[in-house]
């Protein structure tokens, strides 16, 4: 008779984003067959999430921390869990406000607590840049009393092989195989996609539309969609779009070429990339961003250097000729900030994430207020080419040097023993 598997409870306190939920997914997606079984305690948001995934779970109930903590009891005396994981440390830290829980209740498990690291926190000379600001709260985060941390890699770099014990870098995901193209023709005609155009693919995420509470950031925010919309309006020369997620542009009519699809299924999504030549976001660390440039999608990141406050402009790079377009938008605005995960900002923070870690190789930035260098990069890349060969040739490196990484398998061992 084999012996029952053992619970790793991972936490998720995000209730506004899905990537924690979806890293913390593709872990537990690997873990049949290790001796070890997920269970996952979720904000009511991810409930049709977790369902459609299959994973056992428990919902927490906003505003009610007794009951939340009763919870936690609970789950310790019913399934007593040999690992208890935090999707993500520094929501949890802050999730008092919404759930009840803090870190000390978590001192009804009788086992090693650790969490997912995305960046490798604590970096040398890294410091949490939001909306152009030091974060305030930044000294409050800690991992002080965490057992262990899982780095997915991508983002972290799977070349830096911390020697600190309790750190596991991993492969974020189990599938890198290249997008299936065996139904192209049938998506297309699907998604009402004529001739033999190749198809840009735009994603965006609710999340980043919760900036309303600061003005500013709402006009830079502005500023950076009239620059995808100008960017577009090239690319559709060129090429047909899909745009998945809020619609960002093109409020009044859409233009020719120009598929809004709104939020997609998980399924729908996976299904509709076998009709899709490139990949724009405006967020690096986003996992679908991830997931495409893994799986041989050309992706292309928007990013931005430019900062203006208080009148003065200044670039974070060498600085590039702005068009008389986008001098017009940046005239417009009082404040810009530079940004890699759009709109909270990050620039700084991940710049020494990204320095020598080979994902940079793997997808292709791009400045928004850059007008005219936007679409020379692009466009190559909408057909096979020299362009395309050494993104294939940088995602062969990466993928190398994720085999290297230790599975999830061996991990859960290793962290349980």
């Amino acid at each position: 008779m084999s012996a029952r598997p053992k619970t790793v409870l991972f936490i998720v306190t995000s209730f506004w984003a899905y990537g924690e939920l979806a890293i913390a997914t593709e872990f537990a997606g690997r873990m049949a067959g290790s001796g070890f079984r997920p269970l996952f305690l979720i904000p009511p948001t991810h409930r049709q999430q977790a369902a459609a995934a299959g994973l056992d779970h428990q919902v927490m109930i906003p505003g009610a921390g007794k009951i939340n903590r009763i919870q936690l009891h609970d789950i310790q005396h019913v399934h007593r869990p040999a690992l208890v994981v935090l999707a993500d440390f520094m929501n949890f830290d802050f999730c008092d406000r919404h759930y009840g829980l803090h870190r000390g209740d978590l001192s009804v498990f009788d086992c090693p607590i650790g969490t997912f690291d995305d960046f490798s926190w604590g970096r040398p000379g890294a410091w949490l840049d939001t909306y152009g600001f030091k974060a305030k709260y930044e000294a409050d985060i800690t991992l002080d009393g965490l057992a262990f941390r899982l780095r997915p890699c991508p983002l972290n770099n799977p070349l830096d092989r911390a020697a600190e014990t309790g750190i596991h870098p991993y492969p974020l995901l189990g599938n890198v195989k290249d997008i299936a193209v065996t139904e192209r023709d049938a998506v297309r005609r699907e998604l009402g996609l004529t001739g033999n155009r190749p198809v840009v693919l735009v994603t965006g995420a609710t999340w980043q539309r919760m900036h309303a509470a600061y003005p500013r950031v709402t006009a830079f925010v502005n500023a950076c969609h009239t620059m995808l919309e100008r960017l577009l309006s090239k690319l559709l020369g060129h090429a047909d779009v899909l745009a998945v997620g809020p619609q960002l542009v093109f409020h009044d009519q859409a233009p020719a070429g120009f598929h809004p699809l709104g939020p997609v299924e998980p399924e729908r999504f996976g299904r509709l990339l076998q009709a899709v030549d490139l990949h724009i976001s405006n967020n690096i660390v986003s996992v679908s961003l991830h997931r495409l440039a893994l799986r041989g999608i050309p992706s292309v990141v928007l990013m931005n250097s430019l900062r203006k406050d208080s009148g003065r402009l200044g670039w974070e790079v060498p600085r590039p000729a702005l068009s008389a377009f986008a001098q017009s938008v940046v005239d417009g605005v009082d404040y810009l900030y530079p940004c890699r995960m759009f709109p909270v900002g990050w620039y700084h923070f991940l710049r020494s994430l990204l320095a020598g870690n080979p994902f940079s190789d793997l997808v292709v930035p791009v400045e928004t207020f850059d007008e005219e260098a936007a679409p020379t990069a692009i466009v190559p890349l909408l057909r096979p080419g020299p362009e395309r060969d050494r993104l294939a040739g940088a995602r062969e490196t990466y993928l190398e040097a994720l085999r290297k990484l230790p599975d999830v398998d061996s991990i859960l061992h290793e962290v349980a023993a």
